[in-house]
């Protein structure tokens, strides 16, 4: 493992590491030193987690050896260490770009009175944006795409140089949490009053727009796996 760790998700890692092990893991803590000693350190986190993930019958290894298991096959709720390579669709760029710039927005937007105001502000202060992450698999994954929502807290880059890792291959550590086939209808993957503004089912149900911008939501015509990322690297 010498790659750059461009994403980590400590807090699950550390549960899992828990879970499996039966305690908390014993390795130092990595979040009082700075952001380069951070990613090191994270880096040798993921390893050492990796290793206690080898004896296990829910873990499947598609980046190393040959593994005799389909990717079709392998059980939901499996974790999975594959190769491909990451992008974010360019429709989200629009969605960063008013994450980046909230405050001018809610001050260019006219409100009826203060409780419009209210509710506008505590909508966009509580917004909490997570970003779609597409992954090409490779051949030992049958060529799957891979989608997952991160948290940008978890990213060890800005988000702006994601774009420099596209067409690079990366290894992924990451739970297999569903498999979604497309038939007729497009399979939604983000949705900016969810994935974005946080809004509960019943408020957007409410939102009755029957032809929605491009920017309000990302969906795909193809089959994808569902992953909650742990490592980028």
């Amino acid at each position: 493992m010498f790659g750059n760790l461009i994403y980590y998700n400590k807090k699950k890692v550390d549960q899992y590491s828990t879970l499996i092990l039966g305690h908390a893991a014993d390795w130092e803590s990595a979040e009082k030193v700075d952001n380069d000693n951070k990613a090191s350190n994270y880096l040798l986190e993921c390893a050492k987690f990796e290793e206690i993930l080898q004896q296990r019958d829910d873990y499947f290894d598609f980046a190393g050896d040959s593994q005799s298991t389909s990717i079709k096959d392998v059980r939901i709720s499996s974790i999975i260490r594959v190769t491909g390579e990451i992008y974010v669709p360019e429709q989200f760029d629009m969605i960063h770009l008013i994450d980046e710039y909230k405050p001018y927005i809610l001050n260019g937007i006219e409100c009826n009175g203060t409780a419009e105001r209210g509710l506008l502000n505590a909508v966009f202060s509580n917004s909490k944006m997570r970003i779609p992450i597409f992954c090409e698999l490779g051949s030992e994954c049958d060529y799957w795409l891979g989608i997952g929502k991160v948290s940008p807290d978890n990213l060890l880059i800005d988000y702006n140089d994601l774009e420099d890792y596209e067409g690079k291959e990366l290894t992924i550590l990451a739970k297999l949490e569903s498999r979604k086939y497309y038939k007729d209808t497009p399979l939604p993957v983000f949705d900016i009053y969810k994935d974005f503004l946080g809004l509960n089912r019943a408020l957007r149900k409410q939102i009755t727009s029957t032809k929605k911008q491009e920017f309000e939501s990302i969906d795909i015509e193809e089959d994808y796996l569902g992953l909650e990322f742990l490592a980028i690297y």
